[in-house]
């Protein structure tokens, strides 16, 4: 059968799909009121820190919630007095009236329209009938006609939904399945689905997101609240007229900054030529921007998520690209190393002549694995590396990765590559430079600001703390004032350079994840 002959199902999730807001928050305030209702969820509070802690399941909290507000109790009452439709008239006032109008549409199309619901089947199964569609819900135990606040069976959520679709409507891949969801509960349905609407409801397919900034946000937050009160602290009143003082040179600073990006996606495209990889320059260029979103992650690993935009946007195959980011960090450490010692060789000593030693075992690693990959002794080696050390299913991929490494690992790749990282951190500690002139300082030229920047830049991705955070502020600050900077001075010259690179690359990452290509691309943000 064709995709247009195939029978055609619409699936709708429920809660905060179809619905604006959660069924069973809705029953909760209908069953319990005033003082009851206050009551109930203190007495939930214990249950539900348990659940955000992962001690118990989704579905024992549910259970939980149903008791704790005398839900079952309270829908039992209403169908002894005939009341069945007691929720679902508050539930439909409540629908979203285009996700209503997409329904609507789909039965107009002749299409078989189900409701598949985390919620219990006891307090759907009315708007189901009023709407004249199938319903796949938690199904709660029933004794003698009353409902008892007990699961029956799996929570259907997440891949029980596809479970029970399957159990009822056969193998999904002989329907022409549309799926509409909103949460994290719903990604394997819409994965299920041919044609997912994730937040959507046009005739557009939009697939659920590869990734989520949400686990960013509190890190962002936090961040920057820390920079306005060390700011705050360190300046006073003074704050906002030195900002006004120094937006020339910090606007000189981001273009020097944006310049040291040009030059990093110009080392990015000459390690993905090496590989036989050439995806289109504009998708590249933001799929490797809008990676930075994810540059303040722990060793900036959330950059990683390039590799998986470059497959879906561009069917570049993952596993060269994954090698491809990390020599481009293995060459980032040997620049800053390069740096160090061609900083430190005039004076063969100082403050900072030691953070060399965590550098040079990184030259140490990249030299090994540069007579690993092209030495006679690798060869053998690191063919049978993916078969010894990975399962069968992924030693294709391990195979693939392995290959793509053994070109990366030349000589003319890795000094080019690091040559190009050299002068990328040269211009972010001229930037830092130029902050430094416009506070006052005059003692410090812009060698000793490159040093402080780049040593204490790979100090904190050493550390492994997201985006370095603290022990990169840490660091520029100590060594800005080992070479005589005052800290009234250093303090807030960190602060801005910090913001111009970390925080600026951050800023431009998302907006240019946002900006629409030809593939649907959407964030997910906290409901």
């Amino acid at each position: 059968m064709t995709a247009a002959t195939l029978p055609r199902v619409a699936v709708f999730d429920v809660d905060g799909t179809l619905l604006a807001g959660d069924c069973l928050r809705i029953a909760a305030r209908r069953s319990r009121g005033g003082f009851g209702l206050l009551a109930a969820a203190l007495g939930l509070l214990p249950w539900l820190i348990a659940w955000q802690l992962r001690r118990i399941s989704t579905g024992r909290f549910k259970e939980r919630t149903l008791r704790a507000f005398r839900i079952c109790e309270a829908v039992n009452q209403a169908e002894a007095a005939g009341q069945h439709d007691w929720l679902a008239v508050v539930l439909e006032r409540r629908l979203r009236p285009e996700a209503l109008r997409r329904l609507r549409w789909h039965q107009g199309q002749g299409d078989r329209v189900l409701l598949c619901s985390a919620s219990p089947r006891m307090l759907l199964q009315p708007l189901a009938d009023r709407l004249g569609v199938e319903l796949l819900a938690t199904e709660l135990r029933r004794v003698d006609g009353r409902w008892q606040p007990c699961l029956v069976g799996a929570n259907c959520k997440g891949g029980e939904k596809v479970h029970r679709l399957k159990a009822h409507l056969g193998d999904l891949e002989h329907l022409d399945l549309e799926a509409y969801g909103d949460s994290r509960g719903d990604r394997e349905l819409l994965r299920a689905a041919a044609r997912p609407h994730y937040r959507s409801f046009g005739p557009e397919i939009r697939p659920y997101p590869a990734f989520s900034l949400a686990p960013l946000l509190p890190v962002i937050a936090l961040a920057l609240l820390g920079y306005g009160v060390v700011g705050v602290r360190s300046q006073g009143a003074e704050l906002g007229p030195l900002l006004g003082q120094l937006w020339p040179r910090i606007l000189v600073g981001l273009a020097l900054v944006l310049l040291g990006y040009g030059l990093r996606f110009g080392r990015w495209r000459l390690l993905l030529a090496c590989l036989d990889q050439r995806p289109p320059l504009g998708a590249d260029a933001l799929i490797w921007m809008g990676s930075f979103a994810f540059t303040a992650t722990p060793g900036k690993g959330g950059e990683a998520v390039r590799s998986l935009l470059l497959r879906q946007e561009c069917q570049v195959p993952a596993p060269p690209t994954l090698m491809a980011l990390v020599v481009e960090r293995l060459t980032d450490g040997t620049a800053v190393l390069f740096l160090l010692l061609l900083l430190q060789l005039p004076r063969l000593s100082g403050p900072t002549l030691p953070l060399a030693l965590p550098l040079g075992l990184a030259l140490a690693v990249l030299i090994a694995l540069w007579l690993l990959a092209r030495g006679p002794l690798g060869n053998g080696w690191w063919r049978r590396l993916p078969r010894g050390w990975l399962p069968r299913r992924l030693a294709g991929a391990g195979q693939e990765g392995v290959n793509a490494l053994r070109h990366l690992l030349q000589p003319r790749v890795l000094l080019a590559a690091t040559l190009i990282g050299a002068i990328a951190w040269s211009l972010e500690g001229i930037s830092l430079w130029l902050i430094l002139r416009g506070l006052g300082v005059s003692n410090l030229g812009w060698p000793g600001a490159i040093l402080a920047h780049t040593a204490a830049g790979m100090l904190g991705a050493l550390t492994l703390l997201p985006g370095g955070l603290g022990s990169t502020e840490a660091g520029t600050v100590g060594l800005l004032s080992l070479q005589g900077v005052s800290l009234a001075v250093a303090v807030p010259a960190t602060l801005l350079i910090r913001l111009m690179t970390l925080w600026f690359a951050t800023a431009l990452g998302v907006l240019c994840l946002l900006i629409p290509r030809r593939r649907s691309l959407s964030l997910t943000l906290p409901p």
